[in-house]
Formats: structure tokens, sequence, C-alpha cells
């Protein structure tokens, strides 16, 4: 952690699509894949590189489902491989958790396949790329960040049910009465990185979401988050655009498997949102924080987990100023969320799912007690009770070691 000097940022892009064959996931209950029939959209890699004084963080969004110990080979050595030049606890990877993307958490033997294991090579050199372009354009910005809301996209999706808890997409139609259920976390965060003459290098858009639009369709996309990227960038006045998921374990759109055409609103409307905002209050870079932890799990024996590698949880956090962002691993329920915003020293808490390595569902106490998919047990909820509540404590800890804001701002 680092004080009284200037931040420096810098972007790049790596393309990541996949050949057709390293396919989608089609049941995770069942471990099954299908190789895809078409790519609609790209996938991408997207690099936003940080420099205050001694220390450099690159942080890497990802258009993938997840990625776990077991599928790619180590998580270490996974790490090392994308920057040779970087040490590899100041990466920063997440997510976008986008179910148009290949399937990269070993639910089924996809991973076993010379094609995903020359697809996977090919990403890693790809994202190493990116991430010593990015380090190679470092430049003096500045740091605005905002919020706003999206309503209408968004809803609690465990609906209980006679039968039980139901996934919202079993419920249909959706009722106004299902879209006003709680909790649900609307908001939009927006972080804006600027170079000294205004020029904007990146905008962050933080959202609490699954990317569902176009599910189990044979098609490669970026869903929702890809089509947020996409205009965002055209415009060339936003610089590159990343998208940063929230704790959405538990968030669903209303329209699952809705198609391409959903996944376009969705993202168009985000987009819109962080291009029409007004309200943006300047961070102090000269306050700049990172740090990590990293601890181990035991896994429910009912759930079946072959590596013990997959069940260890990374997590990290960063500063500027008022403004924190704390990376979760696996998918977090938006109550979790809400606990670590409520007791952060930071006057802005972005709270991100989907980070590192996957660690699948953290479902809270309630949902245990009322079951449904996400408490598995199964490859993708391994994890035992109170796993939310350790990773809340950690994710605290985290923030409570950064440098504490000004009291001035």
């Amino acid at each position: 952690m680092t004080t009284l000097s200037s931040l420096s940022a810098a972007t790049a892009v790596a393309d990541i699509t996949p050949p057709l064959e390293v396919g989608l996931l089609t049941s995770a209950v069942e471990g099954a894949y299908a190789p895809f029939l078409s790519v609609r959209l790209p996938l991408k890699a997207r690099v936003l590189a940080l420099q205050h004084g001694a220390v450099t963080v690159a942080w890497v969004s990802l258009d993938l489902l997840a990625l776990n110990d077991t599928s790619v080979g180590g998580w270490e050595r996974f790490k090392r491989a994308l920057s040779p030049d970087l040490d590899p606890e100041k990466i920063i990877l997440t997510c976008t958790h986008t179910h148009s993307a290949p399937e990269s958490v070993a639910l089924s033997d996809l991973y076993r396949t010379e094609s995903y294991r020359r697809w996977l090579a090919e990403m890693e050199t790809a994202v190493s790329g990116a991430i010593r372009q990015a380090l190679a354009k470092l430049q003096p910005a500045d740091v605005f960040f905002g919020s706003g809301a999206l309503d209408g996209f968004s809803l609690q999706r465990r609906i209980p049910t006679p039968q039980g808890i139901m996934m919202s997409d079993s419920v249909q139609p959706i009722t106004p009465e299902l879209m006003a259920r709680e909790p649900v976390d609307r908001r939009v965060h927006l972080v804006r990185f600027a170079d000294r003459s205004g020029q904007v290098l990146a905008t962050v858009v933080h959202a609490v979401c699954h990317p569902v639009h176009e599910m189990c369709m044979p098609h490669i996309s970026p869903d929702f988050p890809g089509e947020l990227c996409r205009m965002l960038e055209q415009p060339g006045q936003y610089g590159m655009a990343l998208f940063l998921n929230g704790a959405a374990g538990d968030t669903n759109p209303p329209t699952v498997s809705g198609g391409p055409a959903c996944a376009q609103a969705h993202g168009q409307a985000l987009a819109r949102l962080a291009m029409d905002a007004q309200q943006w209050q300047k961070a102090d870079t000269g306050v700049f924080g990172f740090t990590r932890d990293t601890w181990s799990f035991t896994a429910r024996p009912e759930a079946g987990l072959d590596n013990s590698g997959d069940a260890v949880a990374r997590c990290s956090a960063l500063c500027i100023g008022p403004l924190a962002i704390v990376f979760l691993p696996g998918e977090p329920f938006v109550e979790t969320a809400f606990g670590i915003e409520r007791l952060s020293p930071f006057p802005c808490t972005i709270v991100a799912g989907f980070g590192e390595n996957n660690i699948g569902y953290l479902p809270t106490e309630a949902a245990f007690d009322e079951g449904g998919y996400e408490t598995g047990p199964g490859k993708w909820s391994f994890l035992p009770r109170g796993a939310d509540r350790i990773i809340q404590t950690k994710a605290l800890a985290l923030l409570n070691s950064l440098p504490a804001p000004s009291p001035t701002l």
C-alpha cells in the first residue's frame, strides 16, 4: 500500500474466443457439454493496469463462465504463465460469468480434451500479451466514480413454491410481485479512469446479475456484459469498457434463455446509464492500496470434489481514496455483499464476485435451510455452511488493512 504518489493507468484488449469444439456447459448436474455451432460475438480479455509508487497491479476481466484449479492445470502455474513481467499475486482475475462461453470450470470432462488444452495455452498467451501491452503504456491518470440504478433487468431468482425453492426461469411468467421480491441489488457502480487531458482511458461498470440471456444456446457470446462493452466502446469517448459482476449468486434476469435480443437490451441499458451519468466524484489518487489473502476450505464430502485445490479461496482488495473494490471468489449472494458494504470503512465499496479461481456458490445459512440448486451438493456447490460468513469476515479484514481515505473527502 502506498501514499503521496500519483496513479498511472493503461488498458489493453485481447481476443480469447475458443474454437467451436471447446463447447458450452449444457448441464452442471449431469456434467454435460456440447460443441458450439457458431460465434455470435467474440470473447475478450480486458486489462486495466494500475501503478502507484512501487505497486503495479493488472486487473484482467475475462468473458468467461469462470476458471478453477482443475480447469487451468494448477492455479499457481496458470497465474505465472499470464505475466512473466509481473508478480502473479499482483494480477487480479475476474470473469463476467457469461454462460455462452466455454465450460471452463471442470464440471464436465471438456478440460481433459486436447482442443481445450490448446485453447487454454492460446488464451494464456493472449492475456500475457495484453498485460505486457498495458504495462508499456502506463500514464498519469485521474479517477472518478458515480452510481445509478437499473430497474427491470434483475430479480431475486430463488422463488419459494409448494415444491420447494425454484429458480426464477422455472416460474413463468415473471409477475410484478416476483420482480419486487427482495433481496436484490439493482444499483450500478461506475468508475472512470482518464488521462490528465481528460481523455477517458477506461469505464468500469459494476452490476449484479447472472449473464444467462443466451444460456444453453449453441453460439459463443459474452451475453449482456459484452453488449455493454461493445456499445460503450463504439463512440470512442468512454475508453475501454470493463464489466464487473457483483454478488450475483442469487440474481437472474427475468429473461433467462430469452436470446440475443434480451442480452442486447440489457447491455445497452447499462451502457446508456454509464453514458448519461452526470454526478461524478473525483477520487484522491494520492491514497492507493492493494492487498490479498488466500485460505483453504474443506469441501463437503457428498459434493464429490476431486481436487482440494478447487476449494482454495483467493480474495483481493484495492482502494483509490474513498473508493474500494473487494474481489470475492465464487458466487456470493447479495446479502453477503450488503453485509460487507455496511461494515466497510470506505464511503464507496464495490463488492465483486467471480474473482480469481471459482469456489462455487456461497449460500447463506437461510439458503441452506431452504435448499435449492445453489446449495448443491455438487461440483457447482461444495463449500460447507458458514463459508459465506468466513468470506465476509476475510473481505472486511482486507478492507480494514487498506490505507484509510482522507476524512476531508
